[in-house]
């Protein structure tokens, strides 16, 4: 009887030990609030290696994840969030339906089905959706809540960036010059429009951090669309370290009321490496906010992690 026991008590012993031991590193219970993202970081990202960086800022087009009207192809972001969740890292992703000279980044099929389009930039050629029309409308506010319903409060994503400003790359900007915007556009169309997506993308993302990615583009858009978004829980962002006057004041203004994120990496590590990135980094935190959040690109991480890891000490935690 003393051996017939001991035989079985030690197989139960053991099971628990071998399912608990594992590699993986948790993911965070939640958002961290602060951290440097690798910018377009995919699944070989060098972030994802880098010991003190919170994770990677992925990129896609609608197009890509819906290519056939309520047909998803979700493979990719998923590989992105299980691959982040195994290094114990985080992402922040991001959808176009206009990613300019990149290409068209909404599925033919809205158009086909009516949706009205327009070119916001002469020298790219690029169809963007029209903000306003109701295909449009109708369409991506189906594809919002599919996102939605898969994605929110899912534990690696530390926010996500929205496309409710409506214009290029999810920004501010529906065209330049002021003849490029589309048919019917006023200040007022545009900051109506701006509310409603940022309500479609709160509805669809209850428990998600949310950005806004703003622009000053004049006629007190930015100004009132900012304060709508905060009221709703949006963070901030600006996509270059080269801010306007007015953008530093918008980001004066909301500091301390809710997370601000600084993409570095078009007038900053693109075109600077070295100690000409330790300035970019110097000027944007001389600019009188506090920052949350740095997206880099990926030679930084690659070929100067030490200069990432400046860069993070000198945020806001």
């Amino acid at each position: 009887m003393p051996l017939l026991g001991l035989a079985i008590v030690l197989p139960l012993a053991f099971v628990p030990l071998s399912h608990c031991k594992s590699d993986k590193p948790p993911p965070p219970p939640g958002p961290v609030g602060h951290g440097a993202l690798e910018f377009a970081g995919t699944e070989d990202s060098g972030a994802l290696e880098h010991v003190n960086s919170l994770g990677i800022n992925v990129l896609f087009n609608w197009s890509e994840l819906e290519p056939q009207e309520g047909v998803y192809d979700w493979g990719e972001l998923d590989d992105a969030l299980a691959i982040a969740e195994v290094h114990g890292k985080r992402v922040a992703p991001r959808v176009y339906t206009n990613a300019s000279d990149f290409g068209e980044a909404t599925p033919d099929w809205v158009f086909d089905a009516g949706a009205d389009g327009f070119i916001p930039d002469d020298d790219k050629e690029v169809v963007q959706p029209v903000p306003t029309d109701p295909v449009f409308r109708a369409k991506f506010g189906a594809f919002l809540r599919a996102l939605g319903d898969r994605y929110d409060g899912h534990p690696a994503i530390e926010f996500f960036q929205t496309n409710a400003g409506m214009g290029t790359f999810g920004e501010m900007v529906w065209g330049v010059p002021d003849y490029n915007k589309p048919d019917g556009w006023s200040p007022e169309v545009q900051i109506d429009t701006s509310k409603y997506w940022i309500d479609a993308w709160r509805e669809a993302f209850p428990n998600t951090p949310l950005v806004l990615m703003e622009n000053h583009v004049g006629f007190g858009i930015l100004e009132e669309v900012a304060e709508y978004a905060v009221d709703r829980g949006f963070y901030l962002q600006a996509n270059d370290p080269e801010q306007p006057d007015e953008s530093i004041d918008i980001m004066r203004k909301y500091d301390g009321e809710t997370k601000i994120i600084m993409e570095i990496e078009d007038a900053g590590c693109r075109s600077a490496l070295g100690e000409e990135f330790d300035e970019t980094v110097d000027e944007v935190f001389a600019m009188g906010f506090s920052i949350d959040y740095l997206t880099i690109c990926a030679e930084t991480f690659e070929l100067e992690p030490q200069r990432v890891d400046r860069a993070i000490g000198k945020l806001r935690k």
